[in-house]
């Protein structure tokens, strides 16, 4: 079974995408490259020894990947502050600590009456929890009881002329599914096109089964592509987004449905053959059979913590100006949704490079700065939590910074800095500052890297909440790779020498920003295009230009910017707003929003309900291609 595509779990491809798309816009800063003089530790303030050794102490086992919440987040967390006191930093958290502390959902569990029974005339079967079906981690939690309805893959997906719900009446019932796609295994299915993957992606299946009204969702894998393989039941594992789908949605085994489907005289399998074979749907409503489904969901709240490090600047006149110099330091714990190896389950996932690289480059620069004397402006090291789950880290950290953010001149963000090939490093947000393209191609005349550059202050890491608030801003990363999200991102395959390297040019950008006569100016950058996706734009969606505020609690999606000259800046939206419905349709969360524009085409007009403070306001926008 291919994990993400046809598995029973969705994974973070618009995170991967996005991080793809940014690496592919991303533009030489200059094609001058001088001769590469030799590496001195002394310039960097921590050789290639001391940088690694700072990463296998992170993605060490007793860390145990670091997951959100954990006690061995906890341990990285006092780790990562001790070593702020030994580079001679001040506390910059809460009553004199080097800790910011929030809460966060560290894990999802089942509680008590969870139900599933199947009821036709005076027989009835009671299914047994955690053998025959289990909650999805993102179902609602009650109960709901109602007429069965075969709805095949559950898709609607109008440009490919194929809807499953056509015709059908499912409101206040419970329809049941098929994984995956019609032609699961043909590479000339016209579901195999990559616009097209969202209808195998199960919220997307739960989702449009609530938009028809269903009540409550079975799925069930599909006996065609994966009959020969051990059917196992979908597990609750990690967290990577605690927003509930807003019905009942539960995942059963096969032999569920073929006691459901038994009165009809048509197997699962002959279904799913029926459909293959002409790509029209074989929906029906079960006569005479009705399900009751209870889902008891308990959400654990637990605390993280930001370290906070500060080093006062030396200049009285420039001192209350501050530099941020950042990185997340959680991981993934043993894996779980977002994890690209599914199979791998409770293995430690030890994110060497994403993102112990980046803490040790943090570390690293606060020795260099530390032991030089500091500098004239006071410099703000923070390694932040809750990235993985949603930059819940820095959107705490902007909320409530220990330093004023209106006198923050900068944020310098280190994330995945361990993996330099060919010398090539990216840069973006470099049209954030003005002064940023002059800082970075005077740094690189003495580390001679292959600069691959972006203007885009907005990505999916944790400078973006600070773009969001108008501070300019750079972002670091060596590159993607095929270890990412993976067991096997390990310190072994690090390259030590590549990061001193990078810090070389990170110091030099450094030393200027903090340094400099006067602040950076801020500047909106023109956002970076991403490709256009292939025929009509349904299946990747069309371009929007909203950045979500991460780790809102109230329904809706709180806005956190909007990019330049976007459908959603034109529409007079900005950030702060709170958008609850989105072309008629009620957004409870980013998921609700992603789901609704993804099924939109390139030049719809979509009305668009918000909150700006106390006051409900609505406005349109037209929907343009992503170029």
């Amino acid at each position: 079974m291919t994990a993400g595509r046809h598995g029973l779990r969705k994974l973070p491809w618009l995170v991967i995408a996005v991080a793809l798309v940014a690496v592919a816009c991303a533009q030489p800063l200059s094609s001058a490259t001088p001769a590469r003089p030799a590496l001195a530790a002394s310039q960097t303030g921590a050789s290639a020894t001391e940088l690694l050794k700072v990463v296998k102490t992170l993605a060490g086992p007793e860390m145990a990947g670091r997951a959100s919440g954990s006690p061995g987040m906890e341990r990285a967390a006092r780790y990562i502050a001790e070593e702020f006191r030994r580079a001679g930093l001040e506390p910059g958290g809460e009553a004199g600590s080097y800790f910011q502390t929030f809460d966060v959902v560290t894990g999802i569990r089942l509680g008590d009456g969870n139900r599933l029974r199947w009821r036709q005339g005076e027989k009835v079967q009671e299914y047994q929890l955690g053998q025959d079906f289990t909650p999805f981690s993102f179902s609602d939690s009650g109960e709901v009881q109602g007429q069965v309805v075969f709805a095949g893959y559950g898709i609607t997906a109008p440009e490919l002329q194929y809807d499953d719900y056509a015709g059908l009446d499912v409101a206040g019932k419970i329809v049941l599914l098929l994984s995956g796609e019609p032609r699961e295994r043909d590479p000339t299915s016209p579901f195999r096109r990559p616009e097209a993957y969202r209808y195998t992606e199960v919220r997307y299946k739960v989702l449009n089964a609530r938009e028809h009204g269903a009540r409550g969702a079975i799925l069930v894998t599909n006996p065609l592509a994966h009959g020969d393989e051990p059917e196992r039941l979908f597990a609750i594992r990690g967290i990577t987004s605690v927003s509930q789908s807003g019905i009942l949605a539960i995942n059963a085994l096969r032999r569920v449905s073929e006691s459901i489907l038994a009165g009809t005289g048509r197997s699962l399998r002959e279904l799913q053959e029926a459909i293959d074979r002409d790509l029209a749907p074989r929906s029906f409503p079960v006569p005479g059979v009705t399900v009751e489904i209870a889902v008891r969901l308990i959400h654990e709240r637990g605390p993280a913590w930001n370290v906070i490090g500060v080093l006062r600047g030396t200049d009285p006149a420039v001192r209350d100006q501050a530099v941020v110099v950042g990185a997340h330091y959680d991981h993934l714990g043993h894996g779980g949704e977002t994890s690209l190896a599914p199979s791998r389950f409770g293995e430690i996932h030890p994110g060497a490079d994403d993102n112990a690289s980046g803490v040790a480059g943090v570390i690293g620069l606060a020795r260099t700065v530390a032991a030089a004397g500091g500098a004239r402006r006071t410099i703000i090291f923070v390694a932040f939590a809750g990235e993985e789950m949603g930059l819940l880290g820095s959107t705490q950290y902007v909320r409530a910074p220990p330093f004023p953010l209106e006198r923050t001149v900068a944020m310098l963000n280190l994330d995945m800095i361990g993996r330099l090939r060919e010398d090539r490093l990216y840069v973006f947000g470099v049209d954030t500052g003005k002064e940023f393209r002059r800082m970075l191609e005077a740094a690189n005349r003495d580390t001679a890297l292959q600069l691959r550059s972006s203007g885009d202050g907005y990505g999916p890491s944790d400078h973006t909440p600070f773009y969001a608030k108008d501070r300019p801003v750079l972002f670091f990363f060596t590159g993607p790779h095929e270890d990412y999200h993976r067991p096997s991102d390990t310190p072994d395959k690090i390259n030590a020498p590549g990061m001193e390297h990078v810090l070389r040019l990170i110091a030099g950008v450094l030393r200027e920003v903090a340094d400099g006569p006067a602040p950076i100016s801020f500047a909106r950058a023109a956002p970076s295009s991403p490709p256009r996706a292939r025929g009509s734009g349904a299946g990747y969606g069309p371009y929007f230009g909203m950045i979500p505020e991460f780790g809102q609690q109230e329904d809706g999606v709180k806005l956190g910017g909007v990019r330049a000259g976007s459908p959603a800046e034109k529409a007079g939206l900005q950030a702060g707003d709170l958008i609850v419905r989105f072309d008629g349709k009620a957004v409870r969360n980013l998921e609700d929003f992603v789901f609704v524009l993804r099924g939109k085409r390139a030049g719809d007009r979509v009305d668009v309900v918000y909150r700006r403070g106390d006051e409900l306001r609505t406005t349109s926008a037209v929907l343009e291609a992503r170029q």
